[in-house]
């Protein structure tokens, strides 16, 4: 497994990436130290100041990433027997990338801020997820992954029994609060005030 985080930058082609660390001055998106912090107390390792971060990040470039790492070869064609290159836009909320004592971590974040965590969804990118990094997230030798979710409050509901074990450890998700301000929404309803989404009236509601 060589080269690793280089692939992955090279498939980092979101442009809001290059756009928000333009705008805001970070255009590696460092880590802040108290993120590190948090994230590696979380998980019990110590996250550098380098470490690859992106955000958005395609699940396709994830597995092509590994995929030529371990083989060295660009310009190889590769089967796609397990149809795990979708040519889809399917992603993780954050990636954190590091090299450590010559293992890689792939620290995969999924967050939730205003919308609600569903079963449905979450199963769907478990099942890929799992089938890259297999059951126990050992497939690719010197490489571990990592799953962490983000929610204002920790989620009821989200089953974790049909995760692969490295999403869920003993059953129960890594999981950080996402700090989010009072926000409102907008909706549409009719005279009254009442929603109703075919109204032709629209109120500010509190999220």
């Amino acid at each position: 497994m060589q080269h690793l985080i280089e692939y992955l930058k090279d498939f980092n082609s979101k442009e809001r990436f290059f756009l928000a660390g333009q705008i805001l001055g970070n255009p590696n998106f460092t880590l802040s130290s108290g993120f590190r912090e948090k994230i590696g107390g979380l998980l019990e390792i110590s996250v550098p100041a380098n470490a690859l971060s992106a955000m958005d990040y395609h699940i396709d470039w994830l597995y092509a990433s590994l995929t030529l790492a371990e083989n060295a070869n660009a310009a190889k064609v590769y089967r796609n027997d397990d149809n795990v290159i979708r040519g889809q836009s399917e992603d993780v909320d954050w990636l954190i990338a590091f090299k450590n004592q010559g293992e890689y971590h792939l620290i995969l974040i999924e967050a939730k801020g205003v919308t609600n965590w569903t079963n449905r969804q979450m199963a769907s990118k478990a099942k890929r997820l799992g089938d890259i990094f297999g059951e126990q997230g050992s497939r690719w030798a010197g490489v571990a992954p990592h799953f962490v979710i983000m929610s204002p409050s920790q989620p009821e509901g989200l089953l974790a029994e049909n995760f692969p074990q490295w999403m869920a450890p003993n059953g129960k998700f890594m999981w950080l609060e996402l700090s989010m301000p009072k926000l409102m929404r907008i909706c549409r309803c009719n005279e009254q005030g009442k929603e109703n989404k075919s109204g032709l009236f629209w109120r500010v509601k509190r999220r």
